[in-house]
């Protein structure tokens, strides 16, 4: 293990063998400071599962301002301070764990890198924390290392701008924003004309949450947790669209959420005059705004009650729903009528 580039190119940095010891290897590291190469310099790092030190010791070797090291493990914090004899800078060695540093942070940091245990469930929380504490400048990077098999949901501000794959090692660049919109439906199932609006939405907003509701005027033909995961198996690759379900007046859940935009769709002049209807009742009630979609020729021939009428009659559905959910839309219909 060594010191890729900067001051301190080619210095050998000291490692240990373990279980739950797991430095960053350096292709790893390449790819990660290639990444943010250009923000690297003049800026306030934290490595805060810092095990060998790897990761801060790279950022002051490429001239950041200063940069934080913390550590719960009292033998990861003996390599760490052997690792830093004859580096110069701006540097605190904390033992504490990763809450203990972040409430402790007074000034707001460009990155946080988080390398933690892969069996931990942590990440949640952090963002949390970096949240409450507004500690994170605004294109400021939560850089998170875990294993590709890895489940989490994060916190309705927090989006992952970009991903890299290194086999069963994965990075993710997770930012904050404000610029949050709302996809809202019944996805009774979800259909390509959904996809459109969302893809739209992403367009114009950092993060998109697509919020199936349950309308009791609307009965479902899918329960609840197929149209979830119908609508998650459509969008598992979309890196900034997250997935949740609201069981109750749309306007108060994106209320508690702070969420104030809603992005909609509307195929023909009816569908308009119930949109704009619902448009401004979720103003009033709510005070959201919401921005109309028009579908285009092709899109606005499809939808939900297309998608079940064609399944009733045992007609092919590709071209109505994505490709990835047209075996899962048939199951599930031929268990519903069973």
């Amino acid at each position: 293990m060594r010191v890729i580039a900067g001051k301190y190119r080619g210095k050998v940095l000291q490692s240990f063998e373990g279980r739950d010891i797991r430095p960053t290897i350096d292709r790893v590291k390449e790819s990660i400071f290639n990444v943010i190469q250009f923000d690297v310099k003049d800026s306030i790092f934290v490595d805060l599962f810092a095990g060998t030190g790897s990761i801060g010791i790279e950022a002051l070797s490429r001239g950041a301002k200063s940069v934080i090291f913390s550590d719960i493990a009292k033998s990861s914090l003996d390599i760490i301070n052997s690792n830093l004899k004859g580096i110069d800078g701006n540097y605190r060695v904390l033992n504490r764990d990763y809450r203990e540093t972040l409430y402790s942070i007074k000034d707001q940091v460009d990155f946080i890198f988080v390398d933690a245990p892969y069996k931990m469930d942590c990440i949640e929380e952090i963002c949390e924390i970096a949240d409450s504490k507004n500690c994170l400048k605004n294109n400021g990077y939560i850089i998170y290392e875990h294993d590709e098999n890895k489940e989490f949901n994060l916190p309705t501000k927090f989006y992952i701008e970009k991903r890299k794959k290194f086999g069963i090692v994965v990075v993710d660049y997770i930012k904050k924003t404000d610029k949050i919109c709302a996809v809202t439906g019944s996805f009774d199932p979800i259909t390509l004309g959904h996809m459109c609006i969302i893809e739209h939405a992403r367009k114009l907003f950092d993060k998109v949450v697509v919020v199936i509701a349950q309308n009791e005027e609307k009965k479902s033909f899918f329960t609840f947790d197929q149209r979830k995961q119908m609508v998650e198996e459509s969008l598992k690759e979309y890196l900034n669209v997250s997935v949740e379900v609201c069981n109750g007046y749309v306007f108060e859940y994106l209320n508690k959420k702070n969420i104030n935009v809603i992005v909609r769709g509307y195929r023909n002049n009816v569908d308009y005059e119930y949109e704009r209807e619902m448009s401004a009742y979720n103003k009033e009630h709510g005070n959201i705004d919401t921005l109309l979609y028009q579908a285009s020729e092709e899109e606005s021939f499809i939808s939900s009650t297309q998608v079940r009428n064609y399944l009733e009659k045992n007609e092919k559905i590709i071209g109505l729903v994505p490709k990835s959910i047209v075996k899962l839309v048939n199951r599930f219909y031929k268990e519903k009528n069973k």
